[in-house]
């Protein structure tokens, strides 16, 4: 599907499902959830707003992005 759909950016995969420690660790409860993570891999939100929306923008601005 990532090929299919051309998705960009960074595609994660959670190879024990929802017992995943990437999973686990953000306490995520359900599929299609957009994680910001820094360059040092620390996780900024665990529920970041839709990359294609407005609101990333301001997501960004108050972290100084």
């Amino acid at each position: 599907m990532i090929e299919e759909k051309e998705l960009g950016g960074v595609q994660l995969f959670a190879d024990n499902n929802f017992s995943s420690q990437f999973v686990v660790d953000p306490a995520i409860q359900g599929i299609l959830r957009f994680i910001l993570i820094d360059p040092e891999g620390k996780i900024i939100s665990a529920s970041a707003p839709r990359p294609s929306g407005p609101s990333l923008i301001e997501v960004f601005k108050e972290l100084n992005i």
